[in-house]
């Protein structure tokens, strides 16, 4: 009778159509739908299809340093992945990256979008690694010692392999009164493009910060007197060519300040060094009055939180706060909706998010042990 009863449960799912399949395992857990794979043929031909794997929801990524750690002090970083939270939270779990053999000796140079670019110590090799599919990449050395060098990774493009589709960005160190000489490694190519003077539409090189966000074939850093944005287009022609948009007014007096993207539109965020928030959006829709617009000003429930990163589709933050979680607050309702402790510790060491980042939750099903 079991076996009768087995046989008929399996005949049902496989009456099930394919959207009908689609509709079942978009309510499941990111573990619960690597593992459904391995139901039958229909079901992983289902779960590998773009159409569903493009409507799987974002999954939060975390680069962090362990017991109150820096990037000069002993603690190495580490990379962790948020699990799905429920009533009472969720929690952040380290992912292994033992797999890069290169990993002694190492530092994290940027990280983005879920993947991390790393760099042996006294050396000019890089390394691309992907400690969600344990892949990793060794790119040919640059022409140039780099100062400071920025990984640029769009996953919103489609393609999310550590061999395609990024750019490294290295900043020699040879400024100018305002610019600078620039060396851009493309992934499409395979090759670094001949080191250039990048003229940074007439901000001064020393005004330059290290707080940059890539989006959309761009990279978007912050400056300093003048307060402003200098974006710098990041393209395999390789013009490099910079535009300015000064930051708001009101945001001179800021703590701390961000730049993110949301719906397709670079914001600002600054934190006045205690639960306080405030998101400006660039309005770009007229190129002759480009200018800032204030879109929310929220105070959190906590003592002190640091802005991580905005969701790209919906109007949420994500801080780190003082109580030692990350958490999702929505700007529009200005209510917590989602709240994560690192695993196995119970908030009680002090660990240091230093970026955080939300990726399609399709590129974590590879690194299931039944995916």
């Amino acid at each position: 009778m079991a076996i009768l009863k087995r046989h008929s449960s399996i005949e049902r799912v496989k009456s099930l159509s394919g959207d009908m399949l689609a509709e079942i395992i978009l309510r499941l857990p990111v573990k619960s739908v690597a593992r459904s794979k391995c139901v039958s043929k229909n079901w992983c031909a289902t779960i590998s299809d773009g159409y569903l794997r493009r409507r799987l929801p974002l999954q939060l990524s975390v680069v962090y340093f362990p017991d109150g750690g820096s990037g000069g002090g002993k603690a190495a970083p580490r990379f962790a992945c948020a699990e799905d939270a429920g009533a009472g939270g969720g929690q952040l779990v380290d992912r292994d990256i033992g797999f890069f053999p290169f990993l002694d000796g190492a530092v994290v140079c940027d990280a983005s979008n879920g993947l991390l670019l790393l760099r042996s110590a006294g050396t000019a090799r890089f390394y691309v690694v992907d400690p969600v599919t344990r892949r990793w990449a060794a790119l040919p050395p640059p022409s140039k010692d780099a100062r400071l060098s920025m990984l640029a990774f769009d996953p919103s493009s489609g393609d999310s392999s550590p061999r395609r589709g990024y750019h490294v960005i290295n900043f020699t160190g040879r400024w100018r009164d305002r610019g600078g000489e620039v060396e851009v490694f493309s992934s499409e190519a395979w090759a670094w493009a001949l080191p250039r003077d990048v003229d940074f539409a007439g901000v001064p090189a020393g005004s330059l910060s290290g707080s940059m966000h890539f989006h959309g074939g761009a990279v978007y850093a912050l400056a300093a007197d003048p307060d402003c944005v200098v974006r710098m287009d990041v393209a395999d022609n390789g013009d490099l060519t910079c535009a300015v948009a000064e930051l708001p007014a009101e945001a001179s007096s800021a703590a701390d300040g961000r730049l993110a993207h949301s719906g397709g539109r670079l914001h600002y965020v600054a934190s006045d060094g205690g639960a306080g928030l405030k998101v400006w959006l660039l309005d770009d829709s007229s190129p002759a009055a480009i200018q800032w617009r204030l879109k929310h000003d929220v105070k959190l429930d906590n003592d002190e939180v640091r802005f991580m990163a905005l969701h790209p589709e919906k109007d949420a933050a994500y801080v780190w706060s003082a109580g030692r979680r990350l958490v999702e607050y929505d700007l529009a309702r200005e209510e917590v909706t989602g709240a994560w402790e690192f695993g196995g510790d119970g908030g009680k060491k002090k660990n240091r998010v230093v970026k955080a980042w939300l990726v399609p939750s399709s590129l974590y099903l590879s690194d299931s042990p039944l995916g």
